[in-house]
């Protein structure tokens, strides 16, 4: 639905945007797992057309206290040791794509 109405989507977590750009780049190309998780889980009208269901582990962390480090880090298939005690600043994939992940640090 989202590609249909609007050009650009912001993805939060946990009242943070983890992931901001244009409707194309983020839903056929999102860097950050959370967006991947959440792209995965919806439902495909195509029933020849399989996708693998991304299931995130863990509970969801309080937003009133939030974990240290990267809010997602609890539940992210892909944690380092840098995500449990930095929260990520803003990568710019492109000039209108940012993510907050250490995946994408340089």
């Amino acid at each position: 639905m989202v590609e249909y109405i609007a050009h650009e989507v912001a993805v939060m977590y946990l009242g943070r945007i983890v992931e901001y750009g244009p409707v194309e780049a983020v839903l056929n190309n999102p860097p950050h797992p959370y967006t991947r998780a959440l792209l995965s889980a919806v439902p495909q009208v195509d029933a020849d057309q399989k996708r693998a269901i991304l299931r995130l582990e863990g509970e969801i962390p309080s937003p009133v206290h939030p974990p240290k480090g990267c809010h997602f880090h609890p539940r992210c298939p892909e944690v380092m040791a840098v995500c449990r005690e930095t929260y990520p600043g803003e990568i710019e994939r492109s000039t209108r794509h940012t993510v907050r992940c250490h995946l994408y640090l340089k």
